[in-house]
């Protein structure tokens, strides 16, 4: 009996680690999404903005000015969307990269694909306690970031 308290421990453990997990990714694969979607759309938006003027020259800008019936020219207009565009674009990268989204999406990924190894293993008796507890242990360490998100 006393091997199977430690071991119902640690499964009760892993499986902690594995909600966790679950809940992290839960949050954090959507924002990812978002962030990458942002900066795609954010910086081709920018740049279909730019090149009908750039293109077009006066005439195309003289041309939406009056099918807009725009009091101000609409180079300014098209100018000031791309302007916004782009930094909806720059903020959503330097949020990505500056908050390790990704790398934080994929560590906890691997890592929740280890305590489930780990869970069935377990479970099945099909691997030690010992190696186990090793493993949710680097689990454990891989994770740390956690405590800050």
């Amino acid at each position: 009996m006393t091997s199977a308290a430690p071991n119902d421990e640690l499964l009760s453990r892993i499986r902690r680690k594995r909600a966790d997990m679950d809940a992290f990714l839960s949050a954090a694969q959507p924002r990812k999404r978002r962030l990458i979607n942002t900066t795609i759309v954010g910086g081709t938006l920018a740049a279909a903005l730019t090149a009908g003027p750039a293109v077009g020259g006066q005439s195309f800008t003289a041309f939406l000015t009056t099918t807009l019936g725009l009091t101000s020219p609409s180079w300014r207009v098209l100018c000031a969307a791309a302007s916004v565009s782009s930094i909806a674009a720059t903020v959503a990268t330097q949020l990505l990269k500056s908050r390790n989204v990704e790398e934080h999406v994929a560590r906890a990924q691997g890592c929740r694909a280890k305590l489930e190894v780990l869970d069935l293993g377990l479970t099945i008796g099909q691997l030690d306690p010992a190696q186990a507890t090793a493993e949710y242990l680097k689990c454990v360490e891989d994770s740390a970031f956690l405590a800050d998100a």
